[in-house]
């Protein structure tokens, strides 16, 4: 049986229980390691439990056909269903599989994860028509399900965002689940608490050995008065002369604004400056100075609990989100050779070409709203200004050129040839990298038609 949209958070919160055999699949790993996860702790909690938990891959069911039987007939010792978690399967296994769905031994249930499948896989067929059996797919999270997961997250610890600072994180975050909830992890503790869940250890990315910050690694600490003062952290120094950025009684509350649901235009919040200033950050510091924000140390408009952009780019601001800038300013600019060498760079840094797509989109949504507002009479500072994310400084003299190539008509075609891309690189059969790095340098023609 095959399971899609919200069904899948039913099947992964107790409708797993359902079925003899459930499997996850897709381009995701992240994603669909999260949702074998949920699905195997909703039939059985405590998945370190050694008499109801079992863990087999994809080889020790090939050189070992009857141990899936043996292992799905074993009864717990402490009672309870038992739960066969498969790893890493793909169609060798399909099989051994079809052979135990014929006649199912015991009432263990059977949760498995594979890799992308095509629509002619063997296993994703056998699992698809089987009626004791669930099928779900998990795809890389789009804008709007990466904006609810953002949301949600940031809400389980008492935080919000500001819509530049979600429009930012949709650029940076998405191509691997695992990988979104860490990052946003590592935005929490920067925040000032650690994340309310402790993930399960199995959640973490292969060879990450980092671990997730515990209370317990900390000596002292009380919550985010505790982060004024670092001498409370073993071996650091007292960093108290940097101007205690995290301390929240120096942030004042906005006037009437009581959630920020409550606020209907963002520019009540951004307008005189709510972007707090990182002390000693060059690339803050430019951005603060170029785009009109002032220093919030002089605004009341920062709300307690709120995530801005320049929380984001101090935390999870990396080469990654420079290299697709890079990408974007070659292709927008109509400059072929420039776009063949960055786009190399970020295919050799193995940037995803989805995420590239779908940044390169974003930034002409940028430069549409720009001239949209020019159109509308507004002057070209002004419309430069007002973009949201801000443009990093060292990136305006190219944007400002890319404005007076651009036209609104050719910018919705090549949105559209974007949307069309990132549609067919996500079919199976497609080839990514070729697509990608065809399409984009079809806008860049586009761009050079103003030449």
């Amino acid at each position: 049986m095959i399971i899609k949209g919200k069904a899948i958070d039913q099947l992964t919160g107790g409708g797993a229980g359902k079925y003899c055999a459930v499997l996850f699949y897709g381009p995701d790993e992240g994603r669909v390691r999260e949702s074998a996860l949920l699905a195997a702790r909703s039939i059985c909690e405590d998945l370190s439990d050694p008499f109801r938990v079992v863990s087999l891959d994809g080889a020790e069911i090939r050189s070992d056909p009857a141990r899936l039987a043996d292992e799905a007939a074993a009864i717990s010792m402490t009672g309870g269903r038992r739960v066969l978690r498969l790893r890493n399967i793909g169609d060798a296994a399909a099989p051994v599989l079809a052979e135990f769905l014929q006649n199912p031994a015991g009432d263990s249930a059977i949760i498995a994860e594979a890799g992308a499948l095509s629509k002619t896989s063997k296993l994703r067929k056998l699992f698809e028509t089987s009626p004791i059996c669930a099928i779900a797919a998990c795809y890389e999270d789009n804008s709007q399900d990466l904006a609810a997961l953002i949301t949600r997250h940031l809400r389980q610890n008492d935080l919000t965002i500001t819509s530049e600072a979600m429009s930012y994180l949709q650029t940076c975050l998405g191509e691997d689940r695992l990988a979104t909830r860490q990052e946003l992890d590592k935005l929490v503790i920067y925040m000032g608490s650690p994340p309310v869940e402790a993930r399960d250890s199995s959640l973490k990315a292969p060879g990450d050995t980092s671990g997730i910050l515990d209370n317990r690694d900390i000596i002292g600490f009380s919550g985010v008065k505790d982060l004024q003062d670092a001498s409370d952290i073993p071996a650091t120094v007292d960093t108290a002369d940097t101007g205690d950025s995290m301390n929240m009684q120096d942030v004042l509350d906005v006037a009437g604004v009581n959630d920020i649901s409550d606020i209907s235009d963002i520019h009540e919040i951004l307008d005189g400056g709510a972007i707090r200033d990182i002390p000693d950050s060059p690339d803050i510091s430019d951005i603060t100075a170029n785009t009109g924000v002032t220093n919030p140390k002089a605004s009341p408009n920062r709300l307690p609990g709120q995530v801005t952009l320049q929380d984001v780019l101090a935390c999870i601001g990396d080469s990654t989100s420079q290299g697709l800038d890079e990408i974007c300013d070659a292709m927008a600019l109509g400059d072929p050779a420039q776009l063949d060498y960055r786009l190399g760079r970020g295919m050799d840094a193995s940037l995803s070409p989805i995420a590239i797509l779908r940044a390169a989109s974003s930034h002409l949504f940028q430069l549409h709203l720009a001239l949209g507002s020019m159109a509308q009479g507004i002057r070209a500072d002004q419309a430069l200004r007002s973009i949201r994310p801000p443009l990093h400084f060292s990136r305006t003299a190219a944007f400002r050129d890319q404005m007076k190539i651009w036209d609104l008509h050719r910018l919705i075609q090549a949105l559209d040839l974007l949307l069309q891309a990132e549609s067919l690189c996500k079919s199976s059969l497609a080839v990514e990298e070729s697509i990608c790095s065809h399409t984009l340098h079809q806008v860049a023609l586009l761009a050079r038609k103003a030449h």
